[in-house]
């Protein structure tokens, strides 16, 4: 099911937060957004699909009704912004080039996981050996658009993210740091990122295969 969280006359940004059957938007989230001196829409969609294809259907779901913003950006339910980090992210995309698709920041994990990433600079061979960029980064609508989507087949779940990274570069788009916000994940022991290092494995190899090898091949 889809709600709307919060509805603007003239939004700059669409936030979407994709929910599994049960669980909630926390208070920090939701606090924390709204603390955001933005023009927003914020949807929520509620199934048990994987988060991205959640993502897909409530991305689709909107666009039947209202025109898509410049902007947009995938919010889990378990998270605190900074307070300017909407904006912020929006003004390095507004300042950017053509080939720029999206910008991403630094993050850190607490709870039942404690670890800290920077944001640092964009390099395509780094990011086919591992992902370095969090799923909460702030995307071009124009350029998702361009590439078909966000990536949502479950053979590579858990590292969606990081396929689509990846999609982005094989249509020659590439992502922006942004060093001056940032936000922090709370993991549960049932969090995506608390999986066991076998299936993070398996998972990494379809994503090099399918996504970074023919990024690669293109570029030799």
């Amino acid at each position: 099911m889809l709600y709307i969280i919060e509805k603007s006359k003239r939004p700059d940004i669409l936030l979407i937060t994709p929910l599994a059957k049960g669980d909630t938007i926390s208070d920090k989230t939701t606090k924390s957004i709204k603390k955001n001196d933005i023009e927003m829409d914020w949807i929520c969609l509620s199934d048990n699909q994987n988060p991205y294809k959640n993502f897909d259907t409530a991305l689709k779901i909107y666009e039947k009704k209202y025109n898509l913003p410049d902007y947009i950006i995938k919010i889990d339910n378990d998270i605190e912004v900074e307070e300017n980090m909407l904006s912020s992210m929006m003004q390095t995309l507004e300042n950017s080039l053509n080939n720029v698709a999206y910008t991403y920041c630094s993050f850190s994990f607490t709870g039942s996981i404690n670890l800290s990433i920077p944001a640092v600079p964009f390099n395509p061979e780094k990011l086919g050996i591992c992902n370095y960029i969090s799923s909460i980064s702030m995307m071009k609508s124009s350029h998702l658009k361009d590439i078909g989507g966000v990536v949502t087949d479950d053979k590579y779940f858990r590292l969606l993210d990081w396929a689509l990274w990846l999609k982005f570069l094989n249509y020659g788009y590439m992502g922006a740091p942004n060093y001056f916000t940032s936000f922090v994940a709370y993991a549960s022991e049932n969090s995506i990122s608390n999986r066991g290092f076998e299936d993070y494995k398996i998972k990494a190899q379809r994503v090099i295969e399918d996504f970074f090898v023919p990024y690669r091949i293109k570029n030799l």
